[in-house]
């Protein structure tokens, strides 16, 4: 019996350890200008380097993932830009045209037909909606945030701003 409470003791001991996430708002500037590489470090796969000269403004658009604290992978998209004004400026209608319920995912309606395929989930009934429920617009990076809802796109997000900012 005692062996058993010791068990359990170390168990929750060790399980109550929490990653502490700050949240950031959507659009925000410390001053920082990200490339590729810093993505990389924090655990960035990438899968593709888009074709950008569609892409008004851009430097590099990738799509990959970076798996979560639970190991599981999550696929985002990303794109860089000179600074934050610019990706702003000329990335933030484009990222708004992608993003949300009602994301453009038909080349009838999207901006910037790039990765268009990369951009679509499957719900409920084999139903089409958009991977991305939100978007940041952090420095000079517009990070698109999957999930089912906004909630969880922040969350993911927020995951991956915290560990550029480590």
């Amino acid at each position: 019996m005692k062996k058993l409470l010791l068990f359990i003791f170390l168990i929750i001991s060790c399980s109550s350890e929490e990653t502490q996430i700050i949240e950031f708002e959507e659009i925000s500037n410390s001053g920082k200008v990200f490339t590729i590489k810093e993505i990389h470090e924090i655990g960035f796969k990438k899968v593709k380097e888009y074709k950008i000269d569609k892409l008004p403004n851009s430097n590099a658009a990738f799509f990959g993932f970076i798996k979560n604290d639970l190991g599981e992978p999550k696929d985002y998209e990303m794109r860089f830009y000179d600074n934050h004004d610019v990706a702003l400026k000329f990335g933030e209608k484009y990222a708004e045209n992608i993003s949300g319920e009602n994301g453009c995912i038909s080349k009838e309606c999207s901006l910037w037909q790039e990765g268009l395929k990369d951009r679509i989930q499957m719900h409920d009934l084999g139903t089409l909606h958009p991977k991305y429920m939100t978007y940041y617009i952090y420095n000079n990076l517009i990070l698109f945030c999957p999930g089912y809802d906004e909630n969880e796109a922040k969350i993911n997000c927020n995951f991956v701003i915290n560990k550029l900012e480590k």
